[in-house]
C-alpha cells in the first residue's frame, strides 16, 4: 500500500485517528509485542495465569501485589466467561436456535436471582448502553448534517408482540381455533422482506402473514413499506395513520373466522415501551414476553454493533502504518492462535499489555483506572475479529459467513458482560468496548497479533479488512438514509451489506 492510500485511508476517519496519536500506537505495540514474546517463552512451563501476574508485576512495579492480582485474575476470569459464552452460542445456533432466542435466555439467566422490577432495570441500562454505543459508532460512521441519525427503538417489537398477544387473548374468550405468532429469525439472522407476524390454524397452517411498520406517522410508515417486496403480507400500521396512507392497510390482525387483535396506537406503543423498560407492567399479564423482547431487542441492537464496527477498521490501518516496512518473521503459534481458535493465552497477552499501556499513560483515550474486564473485553473482540477477517481472506469463510461470526462474537460478548457485570458498571463496559474507541484500539490490537503472525498474514488481514470496511460503511450510510423509525430496519441492511460483501470478493 502506497503512502497516499494511507494518508486518504485515514484521512476519511481522521477525527477518530486523532485520539491515538502513531507515536502511542508505535509504543503500546512495543508493549504488546512484549508481553506475547513473553507468554511464548514461558507458555510450557507456567500456568497463564501465573504467567499473567508475573509479567504485569513486571510492568506496573507501582501497583502492589495485590492489585496486580486483582488485575490479572480479572483478565482470565473474563476471557474465560468469554470464551464459555461463544462455544454456547455456537452449539446453540449448530442445533438451530437464533441469536437473538439464545441471548434472551442467557439474559434470563444472568436475572434469574432479581424480582421482575429489577430484572427489567438491569436489562433498560444494558439497552441504554448498547443504544449509546450504537449512536456513537453511527456519528462516526456517518455524520453529515442532512441525514437522520439512526435511533433503534423497541416500541416495534411491542407493537407485534401487543397484536399477536391479544388477539390470542380474544381467541382464547371466543373459543377460535386459531392463533397468532410473532417470528423470531433464524440462526441465519433476518432475511429481507421476512414476515412479521402469522396467524396459524390448528394444524399448524400459516393463514395470514403480516407486515408490521411503527413509524411516527403516516408519511414515514408508508415509505417504510416502500423499501422492501411484501407481496404475500398484510400491511400492519398504527391505529389513525391508516386514513392518511393511500394504499390499503390495516390496523389489526384478523383470522378468517372474525377474530381480531386489538389496534394499537404510535403513541401506545411508545408508553407499552416504557412499561417493558421501567418494570411498571400494566393489568395485562406481560411481563415474561416483556422482558423476553426487551432481551431480543439487545440482541438486535447488538448485530447493529457488529455491523458497524466492521465500518470502523481504522484500527487496522493503524496497525499497518506502525507495522509497515518492516521485516517480520512470522511466529507460527500466533499464526495457529488466528487459525484454530487456540488463542486464550494470546488474548491474556493482549489484553495484560493493554493494560500496562493504559495505567502508564501510553494510550490516552482509554482512561487510567479502566477495569481489566471491560480492557480483556475490547481485545478479546478485536482479535476474534482478526481471526475472522483472515479467515475471510483466505477464502476458509465466505462473506456471508464472516459477517455471521462477527454478529456471534459480539453477541456473545454482550452476554458475556451481562452475566459478570453488575449495576451501573454496565454502561461504562458496553460504552467503552463497544463504543468507537473500543472498536479503534481493539482493531489495533487485532491487527497487531494478526502481524506477529508475519508480514503476509498481516498485510492480507488488513486488505480484507480494508475492503470489509469500506462495503460496511456504505452500508450503514444507506440504512441511515432509510431508516425513519425501528431497529427492524437493520436486519434489511445487514441483509444488503452481506450482499455488498458478496459482490466486492465475488463470493
Amino acid at each position: 500500500m502506497t503512502s497516499k492510500e494511507n494518508e486518504e485511508i485515514l484521512a476519511i476517519d481522521e477525527e477518530l485517528v486523532a485520539h491515538i496519536s502513531i507515536e502511542e500506537a508505535q509504543e503500546l505495540k512495543l508493549i504488546q509485542k512484549n508481553f506475547i514474546e513473553s507468554y511464548l517463552k514461558y507458555r510450557n512451563s507456567m500456568e497463564v495465569d501465573e504467567w499473567l501476574r508475573m509479567v504485569m508485576e513486571e510492568n506496573l512495579p507501582d501497583c502492589g501485589a495485590e492489585k496486580i492480582a486483582q488485575i490479572s485474575d480479572e483478565i482470565i476470569m473474563t476471557l474465560k466467561v468469554q470464551e464459555e459464552k461463544k462455544v454456547s452460542l455456537e452449539k446453540a445456533i449448530s442445533d438451530g436456535r437464533s441469536k437473538e432466542s439464545w441471548f434472551a435466555s442467557e439474559a434470563k439467566k444472568a436475572t434469574s436471582y432479581m424480582s421482575v422490577q429489577e430484572a427489567s432495570k438491569y436489562l433498560q441500562r444494558l439497552d441504554s448502553a448498547l443504544k449509546t454505543a450504537n449512536e456513537s459508532l453511527y456519528s462516526t460512521i456517518h455524520t453529515q448534517a442532512d441525514v437522520i441519525s439512526q435511533n433503534p427503538h423497541l416500541d416495534g417489537f411491542i407493537a407485534e408482540q401487543y397484536h399477536a398477544q391479544t388477539f390470542n387473548l380474544n381467541a382464547e374468550i371466543t373459543g377460535s381455533p386459531y392463533r397468532a405468532k410473532v417470528l423470531e429469525p433464524s440462526g441465519k439472522g433476518y432475511t429481507k422482506n421476512s414476515v412479521d407476524i402469522v396467524i396459524i390454524d390448528e394444524s399448524g397452517h400459516v393463514v395470514k402473514r403480516y407486515q408490521c411498520k411503527y413509524c411516527k406517522d403516516a408519511e414515514a410508515t408508508a415509505k417504510a413499506f416502500e423499501h422492501g417486496d411484501y407481496r404475500g403480507q398484510q400491511k400492519l400500521v398504527p391505529e389513525g395513520q391508516e386514513q392518511d396512507i393511500a394504499k390499503k392497510v390495516t390496523t389489526v390482525i384478523e383470522a378468517p373466522d372474525g377474530t381480531t387483535s386489538n389496534p394499537l396506537s404510535k403513541e401506545r406503543a411508545k408508553e407499552l415501551q416504557n412499561e417493558a423498560q421501567s418494570g411498571k407492567w400494566n393489568d395485562l399479564n406481560w411481563n415474561e414476553y416483556k422482558a423476553k423482547d426487551l432481551a431480543i431487542g439487545i440482541g438486535k441492537q447488538a448485530e447493529q454493533s457488529a455491523l458497524m464496527g466492521a465500518a470502523i477498521g481504522v484500527g487496522f490501518d493503524i496497525a499497518h502504518k506502525v507495522w509497515n516496512d518492516e521485516e517480520i518473521k512470522g511466529e507460527e503459534l500466533i499464526e495457529t492462535a488466528i487459525v484454530s481458535g487456540a488463542d486464550f493465552g494470546v488474548k491474556a497477552a493482549a489484553a495484560g499489555a493493554l493494560k500496562a499501556g493504559v495505567e502508564k499513560g501510553v494510550i490516552k483515550v482509554i482512561p487510567k483506572g479502566t477495569p481489566a474486564g471491560t480492557i480483556a473485553n475490547i481485545v478479546h473482540i478485536g482479535i476474534e475479529n482478526v481471526k475472522i477477517v483472515g479467515k475471510m481472506a483466505t477464502g476458509e469463510l465466505t462473506a456471508k459467513e464472516g459477517f455471521e461470526k462477527m454478529e456471534q462474537t459480539t453477541v456473545a460478548t454482550v452476554a458475556g458482560i451481562a452475566t459478570s457485570t453488575k449495576g451501573s458498571l454496565i454502561g461504562a463496559t458496553i460504552g467503552t468496548a463497544f463504543g468507537p474507541i473500543g472498536t479503534l484500539v481493539g482493531g489495533f490490537v487485532g491487527g497487531t497479533v494478526g502481524y506477529m503472525a508475519g508480514s503476509k498474514v498481516g498485510e492480507t488481514i488488513v486488505k480484507c479488512a480494508q475492503k470489509v470496511r469500506e462495503t460496511a460503511k456504505e452500508v450503514v450510510k444507506s440504512v441511515g438514509r432509510t431508516v425513519v423509525d425501528g431497529i427492524k430496519s437493520i436486519g434489511n441492511g445487514i441483509s444488503n451489506f452481506v450482499g455488498g460483501l458478496i459482490g466486492v470478493f465475488g463470493w
